[in-house]
């Protein structure tokens, strides 16, 4: 049994389309064994937070990381703590046991194109995302379901409509039986950050950098954060999808028109 880790970079908010700060949204999944990863990787989040924070009962998220203002990611301040957290982070991404898919989304370019949207952009990034889940989830004859981060009420109830849509209709790429043989559930499950769920958390730390290596492919420009380029090489080398020949473009990676 496999479950799909959710979050997200940006937002689908379409009067931004224009800002170059804002164009992009993106879809970071993780899939993680619920038997044997998922536990390996809370283990291994929970060994780190109390080596840098002295309790399990942190969430990580990325934004209060590079902020370091916040207690108790001030800690990050000091150099040699900030080098070990990084270090340990390190570990993690590479040594724990999951497949990664990143879906991203040029909103810009989409209205360009079409003139007007094809679906809410979220809902069709997260089309983008199932797809390549059920494909995964055929090669390992395996089932799963899906898990989200919590965004607000009226959007969840949207989110949670447009997987049901999906669920129950299939895609032009995936039919309804197909999916509904490897997806184990017709809900989508959605949690607050506060839940402290470690694959949630590993999708977040995750997401900015595949995200930004995307965009940066996307303008042919060089990604320069050292630490994002780490992790992004942790995820080409062993970690994204892969279709026949090795090829990542298509299945660990989607950029949608």
């Amino acid at each position: 049994m496999y479950r799909l880790f959710i979050d997200e970079v940006g937002h689908d908010n379409l009067n931004s389309a224009n800002d170059p700060n804002e164009q992009f949204l993106c879809l970071m999944g993780v899939i993680l064994s619920i038997e044997d990863a998922h536990e390996e990787l809370t283990n291994a989040m929970n060994g780190l937070k109390i080596d840098i924070f002295g309790t399990p009962n942190v969430v990580l998220h990325r934004r209060e990381i590079i902020d370091k203002k916040t207690p108790p990611f001030d800690r990050l301040a000091n150099v040699e703590t900030r080098a070990r957290f990084d270090a340990g982070i390190l570990t993690i991404v590479t040594n724990s046991k999951y497949a990664a898919l990143t879906v991203l989304i040029d909103k810009k370019e989409h209205v360009e194109r079409y003139k007007v949207w094809k679906s809410h952009p979220y809902h069709y990034c997260l089309k983008a995302m199932l797809e390549r889940y059920v494909m995964w989830l055929n090669e390992q004859k395996g089932i799963g379901d899906v898990m989200a981060e919590w965004r607000g009420i009226k959007p969840n109830m949207k989110l949670e409509a447009a997987y049901g849509y999906i669920y129950n209709n299939g895609t032009e790429f995936i039919s309804r039986q197909e999916m509904q043989a490897r997806l184990s559930s017709s809900q989508l499950k959605i949690r607050k950050k506060s839940a402290n769920i470690a694959g949630l958390q590993l999708a977040d730390l995750l997401a900015s950098p595949a995200c930004r290596h995307l965009i940066c492919q996307k303008r042919g420009e060089e990604m320069t954060a050292q630490f994002g380029r780490h992790i992004v090489d942790v995820l080409y080398e062993s970690k994204y999808h892969r279709g026949k020949g090795g090829v990542v473009k298509g299945y660990g990676t989607k950029n949608l028109p």
